[in-house]
């Protein structure tokens, strides 16, 4: 009898497993998007940018956040825009509510951020933002308990019309 393979995926991985995901937000304010433009026209052409992304000089202290989510709670998705562009959205779960997720939410609220999504299963990168419309905007959705009756925080992080709304992300 031959195995029976329409339940696999990403190396092998099961189809009813939810893939995880790794969020790390820059604010977009500290890239340095002029020296990225040249970059940022071959990335477009071959669908993924292997530059990594320069922080102005002279930003001090840690110009990110990590966020770690839920396991499967992470979706990211792009809707047409006006043509020829796209809107990016993600949205998903911080699990639990303690003091250092509350002051990154509060701190990201309404903020604009360059969302690098590391899919935790083989390590891919992908980049939400561009120098033509920055970054994505990060707002919390809600705080406490979520559906199925668990505590976390439920965001979304939504661009703005661009024709290259994410790319996939291989720095040098």
């Amino acid at each position: 009898m031959l195995p029976d393979y329409s339940k696999q995926t990403l190396k092998g991985t099961d189809k009813s497993t939810k893939l995880s995901f790794i969020l790390t937000l820059y604010a977009a304010s500290v890239i340095a998007w002029d020296a990225l433009q040249n970059a940022w026209e071959s990335a477009v052409a071959a669908g993924k940018l292997t530059t990594a992304l320069p922080i102005v000089q002279g930003v001090v202290g840690t110009p990110y956040n990590t966020i770690e989510c839920k396991s499967g709670s992470v979706s990211f998705s792009v809707a047409p825009g006006e043509a020829p562009a796209g809107v990016a959205t993600i949205s998903g779960v911080i699990d639990g509510v303690a003091e250092d997720q509350l002051k990154t939410v509060y701190a990201l609220q309404g903020e604009e951020v360059v969302a690098i999504v590391t899919r935790c299963a083989d390590g891919k990168k992908f980049v939400f933002a561009n120098p033509c419309t920055g970054g994505v905007t990060f707002q919390y959705q809600t705080i406490g308990a979520l559906d199925g009756g668990e505590a976390g925080i439920s965001f979304n992080l939504t661009g703005k019309d661009c024709p290259v709304p994410v790319l996939v992300y291989e720095p040098n």
